[in-house]
């Protein structure tokens, strides 16, 4: 059913071109078909073939052509590009707090022509897209950024390019839902990663990136940072440090928080790498010029 081609490198201008991120270490060696970009409508994924979760979802939005699909009948399906094997289905959402948590947000993908939007609310509901998610997650402002950013008044084109996915670490630990031979191989991520790029009034490329902990099994020096189901404003660095996924290099100057110490976080006090805990968008760094 999907229509289109997928997350679109050029949506917010030739000028602001986002690539997808190149995998590294043992996140290239665990991604299927070698880190291959399956194409939904409006947005992509690509996998994990040892967790049979996605590594990250990249999509678009554009709140100009946003459309009110309902979501009156979920239609859960597997992807057969992809391979019901390197997927999780509704098996072990079941008598527990995790939800089917859709990585690419549905509301996201659901704009362009009437046909496009449908497409893309039904392409959402793919397993490859869920993921074992606490079920406080999706009533927490976790689930308001994307509207704080579209909304933003410094948002000049009223879109977004947007990677999300789950955090893996060593710890995380084995489930299988009521099925009690935790030899199945699922493991609960230790929490989300989000980015999201515009352009600002002032034609600048800008991008804001979070992350949330959903288990206290994160318990290396990164997650003991981390109060479970808060939501934290990141650099970009952090991002690619704790999974392996890189961007290009110019579009880490694209995020206004601090990642390497410098003479400025010496003279500011400022303990890098920045952590900032969100409550509100007031509590959003957007606009910091960083020299």
């Amino acid at each position: 059913m999907s229509i289109g081609k997928g997350y679109d490198v050029n949506f917010l201008g030739e000028d602001y071109i986002i690539n997808p991120p190149r995998l590294v270490g043992k996140t290239l060696e665990e991604s299927l078909n070698d880190g291959e970009i399956f194409n939904f409508t409006n947005f992509s994924l690509v996998m994990n073939k040892k967790r049979r979760f996605l590594i990250y979802g990249a999509n678009n939005v554009d709140k100009n052509l946003l459309k009110d699909i309902e979501r009156d009948n979920d239609d859960w399906h597997f992807d057969l590009r992809i391979g019901k094997e390197n997927q999780v289905g509704n098996e072990l959402y079941r008598n527990n707090p995790w939800d089917r948590g859709h990585m690419v947000r549905r509301r996201d993908v659901c704009w362009g022509t009437w046909d496009e939007a449908k497409a893309g609310n039904y392409d959402s509901f793919c397993w490859a897209n869920i993921v074992l998610q606490h079920c406080e997650i999706n009533t927490k402002i976790w689930n308001d950024i994307e509207e704080w950013m579209l909304n933003y008044n410094d948002n000049m084109l009223n879109k977004l390019s947007v990677f999300t996915g789950p955090i893996f670490t060593m710890s995380d630990r084995p489930y299988c839902g009521e099925n009690q031979n935790l030899s199945c191989g699922i493991q609960i991520p230790a929490g989300f990663w989000k980015v999201m790029f515009y352009v600002d009034l002032k034609k600048k490329l800008r991008s804001v990136a979070f992350v949330i902990k959903q288990d206290d099994f994160w318990y290396d020096n990164r997650g003991r940072g981390f109060k479970p189901l808060e939501t934290y404003q990141v650099p970009l660095n952090s991002i690619s440090e704790m999974t392996g996924i890189e961007f290009e290099n110019r579009l880490y100057r694209a995020n206004p928080l601090l990642y390497f110490e410098s003479n400025l976080t010496k003279r500011e006090n400022i303990q890098t790498p920045e952590s900032h805990p969100i409550s509100s968008m007031d509590d959003l760094i957007l606009d910091r010029e960083l020299t």
